[in-house]
């Protein structure tokens, strides 16, 4: 683990902030209805060590100085396709949400 991480890790402490949904994903992905603590921990701090890299990668995106941007997690995802995809058809439903809701 880098410096920067363990200096992370000591700044916010994970406690369980996903255990409840990450074993209700487990199980809709085939594990069984209530998963071993262990894997729903293993899982839960690879996907917090993967939100913080990805959220220090858009804060320090080139040219950008100020806080950071949905443009920013979409030039850090340019190279995942997939990814990038999902970021797109996301912002695109929240735009459907929205309008959908100036209507009502």
């Amino acid at each position: 683990m880098d410096e920067q991480a363990e200096t992370t890790n000591k700044q916010f402490p994970r406690h369980k902030l996903f255990s409840r949904e990450l074993a209700l994903l487990m199980y809709g992905f085939g594990d069984s209805i209530s998963p071993l603590p262990e894997s729903v921990d293993v899982l839960e701090d690879i996907l917090v060590d993967f939100i913080n890299s990805t959220c220090v990668q858009a804060a320090t995106v080139p040219g950008r100085k100020n806080k950071i941007q949905v443009e920013d997690f979409k030039f850090v995802l340019r190279k995942d396709p997939k990814k990038l995809a999902r970021v797109e058809e996301l912002l695109a439903m929240n735009k459907e949400i929205e309008v959908a809701r100036t209507l009502f």
